[in-house]
């Protein structure tokens, strides 16, 4: 007999219906852009999207620098 599913609140649906819309417009915004900083970047927007069932999720503080990575501009070598 397996384990019952753990039922989540329509807040919580709505909150990761969200995020991974959002996620998922980042990679494709991000899609054409260039630079060192970009592909891990949207790597760690893709690990995102593959762990969505892991317990521990980003806050949203987190969640929101994940977003805006890959369009920031890093900061210049000294």
């Amino acid at each position: 007999m397996s384990a019952p599913r753990a039922r989540h609140t329509e807040e919580e649906r709505t909150e990761r219906k969200t995020r991974v819309q959002a996620a998922k417009t980042a990679l494709r915004d991000s899609s054409q852009l260039t630079g060192v900083h970009v592909a891990p970047a949207r790597s760690a927007l893709k690990n995102y999207l593959r762990q969505l069932n892991d317990p521990n999720q980003p806050n949203d503080a987190s969640f929101q620098q994940l977003l805006a990575a890959p369009f920031a501009v890093p900061r210049p070598r000294r």
